[in-house]
């Protein structure tokens, strides 16, 4: 037992070492961002993809901020893959409402590999006539400088990717509080390291910005059609090919609506199974996120071993408050107008081990109405 209570000390201390680590990397971005992008000596003319796929909390809000930029030029490009799709009325009546807007809604049936949003692009892809290309999903909002931070981003040669973090705002409801707190208190804090100290290695559906020539050589969109995890595979093709990946200086908004609990936990396991696909060791050393669970543990351990009860709940005394600085590290560059409560945060970390728990039992994930299974690398098995 008292190994036993040694080797989860020392995941403990792991896990906190993490901890402080994310939170550092997040007091640093947000300095980062509050600096002026630099501005390149002309502006490339920008073609905006947004594939649609029902009615996302809020959708004709977040499609006009995409549609009211402080940019020169660029086009927008409103994708649907059914004549019956409910988004359509809502892009007809926005793009009524803007006559002037360099814009269309492209509506195409046709199937172009598993992946259903890649299919989309593909179609949408067929009027696209710019030089950078920014996609983005239907659920984000953004301000009116977000191409210019966005095209900032280019800086050198380089660069193949642009792409951009993202904050949960919540629509009403526990459910969609506990889905924006997993957004801004575990997925941006750990997307963070590894662009903090080394290279990215992949980039975000949030954003993905690319050029022309870029796409080409990479096989354009026809090259991510078969893989869920589109992101990590355009990543990967321009790493190959020798191109970097960065973060844009600015965050975008994510609106987060979950009807249910059981909606949710299908929402993450999508996200933890084609992680777990993609690279299974590096999944595996995610449980050192879930600090709050290994300090009970340690708890539980220690009390086994017949340790007084006082000293048995320090673990996870100790555990709630490196949390706790994670937190309160994520309120300014990662905080929503709904801000979860600080009470929130064991609950959420509770259900996200029960998610990465599961995650084993299978590898079907739900997509808006599709059910994929989920092979290595992310590959769709069909």
């Amino acid at each position: 037992m008292d190994i036993a209570v040694y080797i989860s000390w020392a995941l403990l201390a792991a896990s906190i070492g993490y901890m402080l680590t994310a939170s550092a990397c997040v007091i640093m971005f947000e300095g980062k961002c509050v600096k002026p992008t630099p501005k390149p000596t002309t502006w490339p003319t920008v073609t905006l993809f947004k594939p649609l796929h029902g009615l996302d909390f809020e959708l004709e809000a977040n499609l006009r901020s995409f549609c009211a930029q402080d940019y020169p030029a660029y086009q927008v490009i409103f994708g649907v893959s059914s004549a019956d799709d409910p988004a359509i009325p809502i892009v007809r009546d926005l793009l009524a409402s803007l006559p002037d807007l360099d814009a269309e809604l492209v509506i195409d049936t046709a199937i172009n590999g598993s992946n259903p949003k890649v299919s989309n692009l593909i179609n949408m892809d067929k009027v696209a006539k710019n030089d950078v290309l920014i996609i983005s999903d239907s659920d984000m909002r953004v301000k009116s400088d977000y191409i210019q931070k966005v095209v900032g981003g280019f800086n050198t040669p380089k660069i193949g990717v642009v792409t951009c973090l993202y904050h949960g705002t919540p629509a009403p409801g526990f459910a969609s509080q506990l889905g924006a707190m997993f957004i801004n208190q575990w997925f941006a804090p750990s997307a963070l390291i590894p662009a903090t100290f080394g290279k990215m290695t992949h980039c975000f559906g949030a954003t993905m910005a690319t050029r022309r020539q870029i796409l080409t050589e990479i096989g354009g969109f026809e090259a991510l059609a078969s893989n869920l995890a589109d992101d990590h595979t355009m990543g990967q093709r321009l790493r190959d090919l020798g191109y970097d990946i960065t973060l844009a200086n600015v965050v975008v908004e994510n609106f987060v609506q979950e009807k249910d609990l059981k909606a949710l936990i299908h929402h993450e396991l999508r996200w933890v199974r084609t992680i777990r696909s993609i690279a299974p060791l590096g999944f595996a050393s995610t449980f050192l996120t879930d600090t709050i669970p290994i300090g009970l543990v340690v708890s539980f351990l220690m009390f086994l071993a017949g340790w007084d009860l006082g000293w048995a709940l320090l673990p996870t005394g100790i555990a709630m408050g490196a949390r706790l600085i994670l937190h309160g590290s994520t309120i300014g560059i990662f905080s929503s107008k709904n801000p979860s409560d600080s009470w929130i945060f064991p609950i959420r970390d509770l259900l996200s081990f029960f998610v990465r728990l599961i995650c084993y039992t299978g590898k079907t994930v739900s997509w808006r109405s599709s059910h994929l299974s989920v092979g290595s690398g992310g590959e769709i098995d069909k």
